[in-house]
C-alpha cells in the first residue's frame, strides 16, 4: 500500500502523517497516545514533561507486554520439552 496522508489530533495538536498504515489504525494510535497524555496532564503544566511522562508510561506498557510474552513463550517451550521427553520415554 502506498503512503497516504492521514490527519490525527493529539493533545489538541493537529498532526499530518504520511503512512502506509490504515487510517483507522493511525487514528486508534493517536487516540491511545492522546488518552495517555491527558491522563498525565494533571501532573505538570509543561507540555514537554507531559509528553515525556506519557511516553514513559507507554514504554512501560510495552516492556511489560514484552516481558509477559517472553514468559509465556518460555512456559510453552518448557511444556513442549516436557511433553517431548515423555514421548521419548514411552517409545
Amino acid at each position: 500500500m502506498a503512503p497516504q496522508k492521514i490527519m490525527v489530533e493529539i493533545f489538541g495538536q493537529q498532526l499530518n502523517l504520511k503512512s502506509a498504515a490504515d487510517s483507522n489504525y493511525a487514528s486508534e494510535l493517536a487516540q491511545y497516545v492522546d488518552e495517555h497524555i491527558h491522563r498525565v496532564a494533571s501532573q505538570s503544566n509543561d507540555p514537554l514533561k507531559v509528553a515525556l511522562l506519557a511516553s514513559m508510561n507507554i514504554a512501560n506498557e510495552l516492556f511489560q507486554e514484552r516481558k509477559n510474552r517472553q514468559e509465556s513463550l518460555d512456559a510453552v517451550s518448557e511444556r513442549a520439552d516436557s511433553l517431548l521427553e515423555m514421548l521419548e520415554r514411552s517409545l
